[in-house]
């Protein structure tokens, strides 16, 4: 893909360029869709008779379809022009949403999830991608701040908009009618997102360039990335025990009204990564990265602390200013490691730490729990961030020396 033109010296350097537009509406059309219904899958599969096992299975089928996806996303996405490529991902996602809806029996069911599996496994590495290939090298680790903010108004919005369907279906023709207006609504946010998928520049890059990407293995990861990525998967690691165990936590606790945890959370999100990204491109990552850290580790402290929603509100706060922090630094390092012909695969290295961050973050959490409570659990969950600060300041180095040989500042 061509870089955005440089602008002349008098000229205000933005990241608002048509590609990237497009590439934060798909985003966001991506993030309403999935989250609409993610919280939706168990209860389909008891609706369709699933047994408690399987329901299991059909929940987290398609994460390790995405996962066993990566050997293939990486070298696709770096050989294939992304354009189509994003306008087939989305395509599938549409499709596997609307057979969700109509066919409604285990053995479809199955069959469709695994198609969304295959989506999952190619969007958002793709969308990163592209995301990072049409912002100016002045701007990347801002435009990627705003490029997650898609996935925070999803999670704060999208939910609430699946649940609603459900019952507003449900009451009006059943159960039956309720879980198709959800998956439909899904589909469709995944066929809206084909029209700024259209509306990208295609890609215009030579053979010869395509040459020197290499063999299709190696580009299913790069070593480079794979210190930031490692970072990215201790933070995930923590971050996830949020997502998981969060209700259950306060349940035990006798705590009301947590629903509130998740959008407040959210809400915070959505202006701490566009700051962060910003402080990241003025000051540098190291700058933005240690005081997020620490601030992330702290919202641990609040919560396991915390017997009140008061408290525990305060700490989702903390945990989106110190996360949000963080992550669009983290992902501007994974794509500044490597050339840009490359940035595939380094966005691909990104998703596999986030993928393992998901699946053991939660693992993780059980072990403790197990031992001790979920107070105890969210204490430790400061370990795998005191990991990722001493993983941080070790790799630094060695990511400026990457930089300066890429013709970084």
């Amino acid at each position: 893909m061509s870089l955005p033109p440089v602008p002349a010296d008098n000229r205000k350097i933005t990241m608002w360029n048509r590609n990237f537009t497009c590439v934060v509406i798909t985003n966001l059309l991506l993030c309403l869709g999935h989250a609409s219904i993610n919280p939706l899958v168990a209860s389909y599969a008891k609706y369709l008779g699933a047994s408690e096992y399987m329901m299991g299975l059909l929940t987290g089928m398609f994460y390790g379809v995405a996962l066993a996806m990566r050997p293939v996303a990486g070298p696709v996405t770096t050989k294939a022009e992304k354009r189509t490529l994003l306008i087939a991902v989305f395509a599938i996602g549409g499709v596997a949403n609307f057979g969700y809806a109509m066919f409604q029996t285990i053995p479809l069911f199955i069959f469709f999830r695994f198609l969304t599996g295959i989506q999952y496994g190619f969007v958002g590495s793709l969308i990163m991608t592209l995301a990072g290939d049409s912002l100016p090298p002045e701007k990347l680790a801002s435009g990627m701040g705003v490029y997650g903010v898609g996935a925070a108004i999803g999670t704060a919005l999208a939910p609430t908009a699946g649940i609603y369907l459900l019952n507003f279906g449900t009451s009006i023709g059943g159960e039956d009618m309720g879980f198709r207006m959800a998956f439909l609504f899904a589909s469709a946010m995944m066929f809206l997102a084909v029209i700024p998928s259209v509306i990208l520049l295609p890609e215009r890059r030579e053979k010869r360039e395509l040459e020197r990407a290499g063999a299709w293995y190696t580009n299913i990861l790069s070593v480079h990335v794979l210190p930031p990525a490692a970072v990215m998967f201790l933070l995930i690691m923590s971050f996830s025990l949020y997502n998981v165990y969060m209700v259950e936590f306060a349940a035990e606790r006798g705590i009301a009204g947590i629903g509130a945890f998740f959008p407040v959370m959210a809400g915070t999100l959505v202006f701490s990564r566009p700051m962060s990204g910003r402080l990241t491109d003025k000051y540098g990552v190291a700058k933005t990265m240690f005081p997020g850290m620490a601030v992330f580790a702290l919202s641990f402290v609040i919560v396991a602390a915390g017997r009140s929603l008061t408290a525990l509100l305060a700490g989702a706060v903390v945990a989106a200013l110190g996360y949000g922090a963080v992550q669009p630094a983290v992902q501007a390092m994974c794509l500044q490691s490597v050339p840009r012909l490359k940035s595939g695969v380094a966005s691909n290295t990104a998703y596999i730490g986030m993928d393992l961050g998901l699946f053991l973050g939660p693992l993780y959490g059980s072990v403790i729990y197990g031992h001790f409570n979920f107070s105890v659990m969210y204490m430790t969950a400061i370990a795998p961030i005191a990991a990722a600060i001493v993983v941080f300041a070790l790799i630094m180095p060695g990511y400026k020396r990457r930089r300066a040989r890429l013709g970084g500042d």
